[in-house]
């Protein structure tokens, strides 16, 4: 994850560093993907309206990092689950 203030790309050390514009690369399944993050009210979220990566809030209220999910959003408006796992366990995000 990265913060796209002024065009500096700063890596994120934890989450709730995010800023608007932040981006997230992932590399999945033979796909590249660069999605920017959106402001949602229930969970973290970086969109481009076709692939959606989601951080669920835990019930304290922190985000659960190690448990994300890839939403695959098809053209028939259905949704696909993709749930993933970290494999970083020491991250600090």
């Amino acid at each position: 994850m990265r913060n796209n203030i002024n065009g500096d790309f700063s890596i994120v050390e934890k989450i709730s560093e995010l800023k608007p514009g932040a981006i997230i690369n992932i590399n999945w399944n033979k796909k590249k993907l660069m999605l920017p993050y959106s402001l949602k009210k229930d969970y973290i979220s970086f969109t481009d309206k076709k692939w959606d990566w989601r951080y669920q809030f835990n019930k304290d209220g922190s985000p659960d990092i190690n448990n994300p999910s890839l939403y695959e959003l098809l053209p028939s408006g259905k949704v696909k689950a993709h749930f993933c796992q970290s494999e970083d366990k020491s991250s600090n995000l």
